[in-house]
C-alpha cells in the first residue's frame, strides 16, 4: 500500500468521503474536461475510487480482482462488459461480477465512483 492512501484500521474502522466535493472541485478548479483519478481508500478487501473523464476519453478493456459497482456522479459513459454495451447515466449505478473484462468510454464529461471488493486471493 501506497503511503498517504487513506485505509482502515482498528484505531480508525471507519471513513466518510465527499463525493460531491469531489465534482465541484473539477468545476471549481476549471478541471472539467480534465482526465483525474482519486484513491478515497485501499484495503486489503475493498477499493474506493474516484474517476473524472473527458469527453471521449475511456478506460481500456481490463479485470477487477473481485466485483464492482460503477455509479454516475456527472454526465454519461458508456459501459461495455464483454460483448454487452450500455449507457450509464448521472445518478445510475451499475454492478458487474469479477473477473469480466470490461471497458468505459466517456460520452462527455463525466465523473464516476468506483467500488471494487476484492477478492482475498487478490489481493
Amino acid at each position: 500500500m501506497r503511503e498517504g492512501e487513506p485505509t482502515l484500521s482498528e484505531l480508525s474502522p471507519m471513513a466518510l468521503f465527499d463525493v460531491g466535493a469531489q465534482v465541484e472541485s473539477i468545476h471549481r478548479e476549471g478541471r472539467v474536461g480534465q482526465d483525474r483519478t482519486v484513491i478515497l481508500l485501499k484495503t486489503d478487501s475493498l477499493r474506493l475510487i474516484f474517476r473524472s473523464f473527458s469527453e471521449g476519453a475511456s478506460l481500456p478493456t481490463h479485470k477487477a480482482p473481485g466485483p464492482i459497482t460503477v455509479q454516475v456522479l456527472d454526465g454519461h459513459i458508456e459501459f461495455t462488459a464483454g460483448t454487452q454495451t450500455t449507457p450509464v447515466r448521472k445518478g445510475e449505478v451499475l454492478a458487474l461480477d469479477s473477473g469480466i473484462p470490461h471497458s468505459v468510454k466517456a460520452l462527455n464529461n463525466s465523473a464516476i465512483l468506483i467500488t471494487v471488493a476484492v477478492h482475498p486471493q487478490s489481493a
